[in-house]
Parts: C-alpha cells; structure tokens; sequence
C-alpha cells in the first residue's frame, strides 16, 4: 500500500541546511501530486504520436478518420507535447496544450460520427477514448497549474 505523499515527487531539490536542526524551507515541501500522472501522460503522448506519425493507415482504419495527412500531422502534435511534458520541471502549459489537442481530436472525430456507418462507429468509439484522456489531461494540468501558482 503506498500513500499519497509517497508517489508525490520532488520538483525542486532541497536546500542545503546548516546547523544540527532539519532544515524547514520552502524547497523541502515543494511537492506536485500530478507530476508522475504528468510524466505517464508524456510517454503516452509520444506512444500515440508514433502511432499516428508512422501508422497512418492503420490509425484511419482504427478511428473512421480518412485523412492519413491530417493523422500524421496530429501525430507530431502529440510527440511534441509528449517532449515538452517530459523535459519541462513544471509542465502544466504543455498539458494545457494536450487538452486543445484532445479538443481538435473530438472535433475531428465528429465528421466521421456524422456519416454513418462503420465509420461513425469506430469514430465514437475513438472519441470516448478521447474524452477519458482528456478528463486525466485536464485533471493533471489544472493540478499542477495550482502547485505552479502556489510556488511563485
């Protein structure tokens, strides 16, 4: 059983103390609850964009979007934002940049849903998983939006 301050991770490292006393400053406490759903969705982000990136017909077939172009194009979308939350040490604008992306994604995956078919029903079944990525998306950067705010 873990707790929850044993899955937080330390965002800055803390200062050296001097004396015999624990040291009580502000970077021994500077905690993100979401970093380590932050860095999950990273990887995540580069998985899918790969995906996308160098499958593009196969992600057509998955989805109902027949645009292999526009697939690839969102693919290096995802790679980027998957970097940019892995390199950055507060990475909430770069999941504020995946919740536009999932946003694009869900109004991509309405033309297809609009046709009918096959189509529209690989299309739904893409766009709800869309929707529970985005609500973890949203979840994660809104909380480290708040730790950011509370350190500066």
């Amino acid at each position: 059983m873990t707790t929850a301050a044993a899955q937080q991770t330390r965002l800055t490292a803390p200062a050296p103390t001097r004396g015999p006393a624990p040291s009580h400053s502000p970077p021994d406490t500077r905690y993100a609850p979401g970093i380590n759903l932050a860095r999950s969705l990273g990887y995540f982000s580069i998985g899918l964009g790969l995906a996308e990136l160098l499958a593009p017909r196969f992600m057509e077939n998955l989805t109902g979007v027949r645009q292999p172009g526009l697939i690839q194009v969102y693919g290096v979308r995802e790679i980027v934002c998957g970097l940019g939350i892995l390199s950055s040490a507060q990475p909430a604008g770069w999941l504020w940049a995946r919740v536009a992306g999932d946003i694009l994604d869900l109004a991509t995956l309405a033309a297809p849903m609009a046709q009918g078919g096959e189509a529209a029903t690989r299309a739904g079944a893409a766009g709800a998983a869309v929707a529970g990525v985005t609500l973890m998306d949203v979840a994660c950067a809104t909380g480290l939006t708040g730790a950011a705010a509370m350190e500066g």
